[in-house]
């Protein structure tokens, strides 16, 4: 399950920030994405979506059911994506792996 601050802290450095870059050190430019998530403490599925800079995180009807496993998928669009990194990134963040999550960022090269 995925803490609420650390999915928007993901999705606000790949939307606003853009400062995630790949392995040849091009920047990452996500221009959609689509996802659903298990939040920490709801019992609702919540799906996440995002075109740009703008995104939103909302609770949908359906419950996760006691006895099942809680899934967490993220689909991103966009140029100079790298698979392994976002991949990394997107554990790092559900599983709440701090050393993981943030060697990533670069915080301080923030792309134009």
């Amino acid at each position: 399950m995925v803490g609420l601050i650390k999915i928007y802290h993901l999705i606000q450095n790949l939307l606003w920030e853009k400062n995630v870059r790949n392995k040849d050190n091009h920047c990452m430019e996500v221009v959609r994405l689509k996802g659903l998530v298990s939040i920490k403490d709801k019992s609702q599925q919540v799906i996440v979506q995002g075109v740009h800079e703008l995104y939103d995180l909302e609770e949908t009807p359906v419950s996760w059911k006691d006895d099942t496993e809680r899934t967490n998928r993220l689909v991103l669009i966009g140029r100079n994506l790298d698979k392994d990194i976002l991949k990394q990134l997107f554990i790092a963040t559900v599983t709440e792996t701090e050393k993981q999550w943030t060697t990533h960022f670069k915080e301080d090269q923030v792309c134009a």
